[in-house]
């Protein structure tokens, strides 16, 4: 029996009950009948031979077929996307459009001096549109196919390795800053001057960062005082440019929390780290801006 060719009615019904995980739901959301979403999603699967969705519970879920399908179905949306904005106006200088999920838990200096390269290199063209949110959303955003990446300072979930990829940007030791006025008044070496000192914490306690500290202050055997918990990183050293409190931020941006907020280095270890992930949807061609970024294989 000669299949049928893939059209993008098809992809459309298909992308909107994988998003909503019903097919009453999808049809509400495009104004029509339930039937006739019913009977594209069956003339999809009809075309490529296999089940793209299945019923666990109340909800419609996809298979690993139509996982791939999704994938494919967002590139050719944002391909469309594109397509007609160049033709809407091509007299227009031709702009590169790069969207990128940033989580709470990356400094925002560390953000800035990630994206540097490709702002320098496509300032012209470029396009930018960053976006802030905690980590699961952010990924959520990237398998729908609404930003091109996200970086984060946690690796992919084992669960979800299949349909996403990460690449390591940066890992950085740290550096512990403070006010100079502060600075003064702390005693003994470091790390031992920490012991009692006012602590802004710039990561909850249950994250890869926060329990990295704790664990690095037990064995350095040092109990600051923690007087905040700030996680804006920007909130985070302006406070600390007040003298509330050291901070610690990754040594690879010391200089330009120093340069632009006037503190002062209290101590640096390699022993604690901050990675920082670019992940990807995998199966899916990349924007060629988040190629760029992505690190070189030697």
């Amino acid at each position: 029996m000669r299949s049928q060719a893939l059209n993008l009615k098809h992809l459309r019904y298909f992308a909107e009950v994988a998003r909503r995980g019903s097919v009453t739901a999808a049809a509400r959301a495009l104004f029509v009948a339930p039937q006739t979403v019913s009977a594209q999603i069956q003339e999809l699967a009809e075309s490529v031979g296999q089940p793209l969705l299945e019923r666990v519970g109340r909800r419609l879920v996809l298979t690993s077929a139509g996982q791939t399908a999704l994938d494919y179905a967002n590139a050719i949306f944002a391909l469309g996307d594109e397509l007609g904005a160049v033709l809407r106006d091509a007299t227009r200088p031709t702009t590169r459009r790069l969207a990128i999920g940033v989580t709470d838990s990356v400094p925002k200096l560390l953000t800035v001096a990630l994206l540097q390269p490709v702002l320098d290199r496509h300032r012209k063209e470029l396009e930018l549109f960053c976006r802030e949110g905690a980590y699961g959303e952010l990924l959520g955003r990237l398998a729908a196919g609404e930003i091109d990446a996200v970086l984060a300072d946690t690796a992919v979930p084992s669960n979800l390795a299949r349909s996403l990829q990460a690449s390591v940007l940066t890992d950085s030791g740290m550096t512990f800053l403070a006010a100079p006025t502060l600075v003064k008044e702390l005693r003994h070496e470091f790390p031992r001057c920490l012991d009692g000192a006012p602590f802004l914490a710039g990561s909850p306690p249950s994250s890869l960062l926060g329990q990295g500290l704790a664990a690095w202050f037990a064995r350095h055997d040092v109990r600051p005082h923690v007087v905040g918990r700030v996680e804006d990183s920007a909130l985070l050293v302006g406070f600390a440019q007040r003298g509330l409190g050291v901070v610690a931020v990754p040594t690879s941006i010391e200089g330009d929390v120093i340069e632009r907020y006037g503190l002062t280095p209290v101590g640096r270890t390699d022993e604690l780290r901050q990675s920082v992930f670019l992940i990807r949807a995998r199966g899916r061609r990349p924007n060629a801006l988040v190629a760029e970024l992505e690190p070189r294989q030697k």
